[in-house]
């Protein structure tokens, strides 16, 4: 999850991204950000993310949770 946490860090423009952040402190955290995230995920891990389990996430670990279970790890 080294490059899931480094790309999130880059578009987030922040380097303080921890597992326990909530994710709409960020300022970047609009709807461009959210996007970017989402095309990161399909394309870096080739796995698809509904809005509907987007919209679920809070918090950093929220999501690395989400891409997970994706993954089956």
């Amino acid at each position: 999850m080294d490059v899931f946490y480094q790309k999130l860090r880059e578009i987030l423009e922040s380097e303080d991204v921890r597992r326990d952040s909530d994710i709409g402190d960020f300022e970047n955290w609009d709807s461009l950000g959210v996007l970017t995230i989402l095309a990161m995920i399909d394309s870096v891990y080739k796995v698809p993310v509904s809005s509907e389990e987007f919209l679920k996430v809070r918090k950093v670990g929220d999501l690395e949770d989400l891409l997970r279970a994706k993954l089956g790890r």
